[in-house]
C-alpha cells in the first residue's frame, strides 16, 4: 500500500525522464496510471485497520485527483478499494508533483522561442534543462543577445561592450555555452564566437627549474595566453599539471620542471603545446570522479600523462580528511588504468561510504613532496 509521498516520488521520476519530450511535441500516452499498491485480500483482512485508514486518505484526495477505484468482494464482504491515481495530461502531473510553474515556464519560452526562430530544431536535454532553469530577466536577456548577434554576425566586439542592458563580459561567460547551444539549434551555426572578440583564458605556468627560469629573466611564474606559451622555445623535462592553484604555489624547485595549474574540464587547450610532447607529464587531481573525469580527457591528447596520488593507498591513509562530493561523475572513463579505474569504482559504489572525495589539497604536504619524490627522483 503506497502512501501519497511515494506515489508523488513516483510520478517526479516519470515527469523528469519525460519533461522534455512532453514539453517540446507534446508526446506520451495519456491518460497515465501510477498504482497504488492495493492490498489483496488477504493483506487486508491482516490488517484491517491501517487498510482502511490508507483507503480513506486516498478516498479524501478524489475531489482533486483522479483516484481510480475497484469493488472488492472478500469473504467479509464488499469494499470499494483505491487501486490506481490517473493523470489526464502533463500538466496535471506537473502541478501534483509541484512543478507546475516550470511546466508552464518551458511551455511559454519554447513557444518564444518558436515564435523568434521557426526553424528551430528541437533542444537537446541538457539545454533544455538550461533554458528552463533561467529567470525571467535572464531569458529576455539570452533572447535580446541572440537576436543581437543575428543581426550583427562580425561585429569584432568584446561582450562588455554590447549595447544589451545586463550583458557583459560575466553574462557571457555564465551563458555561453547556452547561447551557443540556442545559436545552433536555430540556426544551425557551430561558431562559438557569435564574431565577437573573446578574450582567450590565461593558463598559469610556474616555473621550477631555476636555469628555465633564468631563460626568462628570472620569471617564476607568470599567466599567458595559450599561443604565446606554445611559442617558447624550451623543452622541460618534466611537466605537472596540477588542478589546485594553492597546490601550485606550494612546490619549490625542482631540476627542469614547470606546473601548469588550475584548468579543469578545460584541459583540452593544452593540447596547443607542442612542447608537453616531448616531456613527462604528471597529472595531479582531486582523488574524486570528476578529478579521473579530467584525467580521461587530459589522456585524449596526452596518452602517456601519469597520475599521483590518485590511489587506494593514498585515499585510505587521509580517511580522516575526506569530504564529501555533491554530484559525481557518472560518464564512462576508458582511458584510465586498472588500479585507476578500480578506484573510480570504489568512489561510485559507496564501497568507503557515500560520495566520499579526497580533494587534493587536503593531502599534508610533507606526503605531497615525498610522493613527488619517489616518481621524480628528486
Amino acid at each position: 500500500m503506497k502512501s501519497l509521498a511515494t506515489v508523488r516520488g513516483e510520478a517526479a521520476v516519470r515527469f523528469e525522464k519525460n519533461f522534455l519530450f512532453w514539453s517540446t511535441d507534446g508526446s506520451g500516452s495519456w491518460p497515465l496510471s501510477l498504482a497504488l499498491g492495493a492490498p489483496d485480500e488477504k493483506e487486508a483482512l491482516t490488517n484491517f485497520e491501517g487498510t482502511a485508514r490508507w483507503a480513506r486518505q486516498w478516498m479524501d484526495l478524489a475531489d482533486s485527483l483522479h483516484i481510480v477505484t475497484a469493488q472488492r468482494l472478500w469473504r467479509t464482504g464488499s469494499q470499494l478499494i483505491p487501486t490506481h491515481i490517473r493523470f489526464i495530461s502533463a500538466p496535471e502531473l506537473a502541478a501534483f508533483v509541484g512543478r507546475a510553474k516550470e511546466w508552464n515556464r518551458a511551455i511559454e519560452r519554447l513557444q518564444q522561442l518558436a515564435a523568434d526562430w521557426p526553424a528551430v530544431q528541437p533542444l537537446d536535454r541538457k539545454t533544455f534543462i538550461r533554458l528552463v532553469s533561467l529567470s525571467s530577466l535572464e531569458w529576455q536577456q539570452t533572447r535580446q543577445f541572440m537576436r543581437w548577434v543575428e543581426r550583427h554576425p562580425t561585429s569584432g566586439l568584446l561582450p562588455r561592450q554590447l549595447p544589451i542592458p545586463g550583458v557583459d563580459s560575466k553574462w557571457f561567460e555564465t551563458h555561453r555555452a547556452l547561447c551557443t547551444a540556442l545559436r545552433r539549434a536555430t540556426a544551425g551555426d557551430e561558431q562559438e564566437g557569435f564574431g565577437l572578440r573573446i578574450l582567450e583564458k590565461l593558463l598559469t605556468l610556474r616555473v621550477l627549474d631555476p636555469q628555465l627560469r633564468a631563460g626568462l629573466a628570472g620569471l617564476g611564474d607568470f599567466s599567458a595566453e595559450p599561443d604565446v606559451l606554445a611559442a617558447l622555445g624550451w623543452h622541460p623535462r618534466v611537466v605537472i599539471v596540477c588542478e589546485n592553484l594553492q597546490c601550485a604555489y606550494s612546490f619549490g624547485d625542482i631540476e627542469g620542471a614547470v606546473v601548469i595549474a588550475k584548468q579543469g574540464y578545460a584541459v583540452d587547450v593544452l593540447s596547443r603545446l607542442s612542447w608537453l610532447a616531448s616531456a613527462r607529464i604528471v597529472y595531479w587531481g582531486d582523488l574524486d570522479t570528476h578529478g579521473f573525469a579530467i584525467l580521461n580527457r587530459f589522456r585524449s591528447y596526452f596518452p602517456r600523462a601519469e597520475s599521483i596520488l590518485m590511489d587506494e593507498t593514498t585515499l585510505l591513509d587521509n580517511r580522516t580528511l575526506w569530504a564529501s562530493e555533491p554530484d559525481q561523475n557518472v560518464q564512462l572513463l576508458s582511458l584510465l588504468t586498472d588500479r585507476e579505474q578500480a578506484v573510480l569504482e570504489m568512489l561510485r559504489s559507496s564501497t568507503y561510504g557515500p560520495s566520499v572525495r579526497l580533494e587534493q589539497e587536503r593531502i599534508p604536504w610533507d606526503v605531497v613532496e615525498g610522493a613527488f619524490e619517489r616518481v621524480l627522483g628528486q
